[in-house]
């Protein structure tokens, strides 16, 4: 899969954002989201800060791979 979309809008919002919100997903879509985040991670594109989802979050930072490959 080609996560490029997603980590330049990540990096347009400052380097952190919630997974949930750049897909425009809601909770029903919570583990598919979760698996998304976690492949980010395993990749070393971005490292997971947080999750819940009872609000609907799973926060990432974008690391140096990951802007850089925002950046092209």
């Amino acid at each position: 899969m080609d996560y490029t979309p997603l980590l330049k809008f990540i990096h347009q919002k400052g380097g952190t954002s919630n997974v949930m919100e750049v897909l425009g997903w809601d909770s029903l879509r919570f583990e598919e989201g979760s698996r998304i985040a976690l492949e980010l991670d395993n990749l070393n594109y971005a490292k997971m800060l947080y999750s819940n989802f009872n609000k609907n979050l799973i926060v990432v930072e974008l690391t140096l791979v990951g802007i850089a490959l925002a950046k092209k």
